[in-house]
């Protein structure tokens, strides 16, 4: 099984409807998945950290990261905070579910 097929069937199965509860217990609306082969290195001045690749976007625009290490972050812009949520894309594609109505 490929690495990524779980991500890839979360990303091609909710699509709008998609929620992902932070550890910090936020819910968060996710507005997009990147498909694998659209994982690019990040190249941004806010960005300091080791390598990572833009994977999805929540609806304020916030990132999800996979890092060099395989792990999932979260970029909250506002906060200016990066925060783990997974260690890898099969946990990360585990905890998104199709989200309800208090979800926006």
């Amino acid at each position: 099984m490929n690495l990524v097929d779980s991500f890839e069937k979360i990303r091609t199965t909710f699509f709008w409807r998609r929620c992902i509860t932070l550890p910090d217990g936020r819910n968060v609306a996710v507005a997009i998945l990147l498909r694998e082969d659209d994982w690019r290195a990040l190249d941004a001045p806010w960005w300091r950290g080791k390598q990572a690749s833009i994977i999805g976007a929540d609806v304020d625009g916030n990132f999800f990261l996979r890092h060099c290490d395989g792990s999932v972050l979260y970029r909250d812009h506002n906060a200016g905070t990066v925060a783990p949520v997974a260690p890898g894309i099969r946990e990360f594609a585990k905890l998104i579910v199709e989200g309800g109505d208090s979800v926006a």
